[in-house]
């Protein structure tokens, strides 16, 4: 979430997420936070449908969340949440 909160205070407006892949054990981290005035969409509802997506589960506020999935393929799950996420912020 350091990580997390760096960015999103270097770009207030941005909509930020963090997946790491945990090549051990085979766990996907995934950390987001999303602007202030961000009505569309949530931290805790992008988190969850990532997370959820990952096979895994997630939880936190409309401001900052975090969870845990599994993928072999990162990128994929990258790819995923911005479309997911993109989506969302141009309804």
């Amino acid at each position: 979430m350091k990580t997390v909160n760096q960015l999103s205070a270097a770009a207030p407006h941005s909509h930020v997420m963090l997946l790491a892949h945990q090549r051990h054990s085979g766990r996907v981290l995934c950390a987001c936070q999303v602007p202030k005035d961000s009505s569309s969409l949530s931290a805790a509802d992008w988190a969850l449908a990532v997370c959820r997506h990952l096979g895994g589960s997630a939880g936190g506020s409309a401001l900052v969340a975090k969870g845990t999935g599994s993928s072999d393929d990162i990128t994929e799950a990258l790819r995923w949440a911005e479309d997911f996420a993109r989506h969302k912020i141009q309804r």
